[in-house]
């Protein structure tokens, strides 16, 4: 009954847009009964109304974990994660809800998903107009193999540079520049990638193909064990070692080609697993078409950078020295790797730094939940200790005097 009586309370108030006092009458339902999967489902409403996104989100996790089944829970769950740019994880929520409560009853999760896919969509437009404007804002001076010293020093594996803090969160860079991301989660489940079947109409080419890759170890210092290997590996063109303008089919027998050469199961070489992983991912970006179709717009844009520089260096020199197709070649080499290198590097600026947001928020959050635990803490030591009565006692007393005063 007392739980029934906080919640109906916290209900007239989120009607009202009262939210601190819904969540707080929320919260005195929650202390009667912790096992309400609806408590914490309005509360994570309540909490996300008035702009306290992480606590709306533990709420609906709550929720979830307390009635799996239940489809509002997994709605919950994916307004929260939404409303903190966690698009990936608020479309498996809203899929969830689907799952278990059909579209056509369910217009909370088709609207929700829509909102996911529509945000994301500005998102991928927001990204292909900063990394058309990074290629055009010209290289950083480099030490020859197109990566600056400083982003080498600043962004060197596992030493992620520290990045100044912005007013505005930004979301991770999506598209095929996360892809790294979703490959992450997919490794556990391709570790045992078996080996690409090869239609007999490709044998013949294959094994051509073998022979222009050499070796199997010639392709593992290639991808592993050169200098600035994880730069070069961004590209998903160089990892195949084939050119931007290769056919779907070159690919695939690119790909196949490789397998065949670094699987685990075939090559015993160290390392070679390493070298496969760099394959396999790049295979996977590659064979997303609209993240195939921004890798090349991203090259061939970075092409015609490294051309316009080395016309402009042929010029300065007057012909002096250069060697026009070796040279020319080196620019736009240099170019597209620069251009990739700088993508990933704000890639990691951004990760680290809503890191730290996420960080600040938690700390205050817990700051927050410990101000209030002190003031309950004293309020009920306060009580307890017969003070309130005392107090009234004493004021009572002090009115009596004033009446017979006068």
């Amino acid at each position: 009954i007392q739980r029934d009586t906080f919640k109906s309370k916290a209900d007239a108030h989120y009607k009202t847009k009262n939210f601190r006092e819904a969540i707080a009458a929320y919260t005195d339902a929650i202390s009667v009964d912790d096992q309400s999967h609806i408590l914490y489902s309005n509360r994570s409403a309540a909490y996300l109304s008035n702009n306290e996104k992480s606590k709306a989100l533990r709420d609906a996790q709550k929720c979830v974990e307390l009635k799996v089944d239940w489809h509002k829970g997994h709605n919950r769950l994916g307004s929260a994660l939404f409303s903190l740019g966690r698009c990936n994880e608020a479309r498996k929520a809203y899929l969830e809800s689907l799952r278990l409560q059909p579209e056509g009853s369910n217009p909370v999760a088709s609207k929700g998903l829509a909102d996911v896919r529509a945000f994301e969509q500005r998102r991928v437009d927001r990204e292909r107009r900063q990394r058309e404007a990074v290629v055009m804002e010209g290289s950083a001076c480099d030490d020859g193999d197109g990566v600056s010293v400083k982003e080498k020093k600043e962004c060197a594996p596992m030493n992620v540079s520290s990045a100044s803090p912005k007013d505005e969160e930004d979301d991770l860079l999506g598209d095929f520049f996360t892809s790294v991301d979703d490959n992450k989660l997919k490794e556990e489940k391709l570790k045992r990638e078996e080996i690409p079947d090869v239609v007999e109409g490709d044998s013949s080419k294959i094994k051509k193909e073998n022979a222009d890759l050499g070796t199997a170890k010639d392709q593992i210092n290639r991808l592993i064990l050169t200098s600035n290997h994880q730069w070069k590996n961004l590209n998903p063109f160089y990892v195949l070692d084939i050119s931007h303008t290769a056919s779907e089919d070159e690919v695939a027998r690119r790909y196949k080609a490789l397998s065949l050469l670094l699987h685990p199961d075939k090559c015993k070489e160290e390392r070679a697993r390493d070298a496969f992983e760099e394959v396999r991912k790049a295979n996977s970006q590659l064979s997303d078409e609209s993240k195939r179709k921004h890798v090349c717009d991203l090259i061939k844009t970075a092409m015609k950078k490294g051309q316009k520089e080395f016309d402009q260096e042929r010029k300065r020199k007057n012909g002096i020295g250069l060697k026009m197709e070796e040279n020319l070649e080196s620019f736009q080499r240099k170019k597209v790797m620069k251009v990739f290198a700088d993508i990933e590097l704000k890639r990691r600026e951004i990760e680290q730094r809503k890191r730290k947001h996420e960080q600040r928020e938690r700390e205050q959050e817990d700051a927050e939940a410990e101000k209030l635990k002190k003031e309950h803490e004293f309020e009920m030591n306060w009580k307890s200790g017969n003070r309130l009565s005392n107090r009234m006692g004493n004021w009572r007393d002090f009115q009596g005097k004033s009446k017979r005063r006068k």
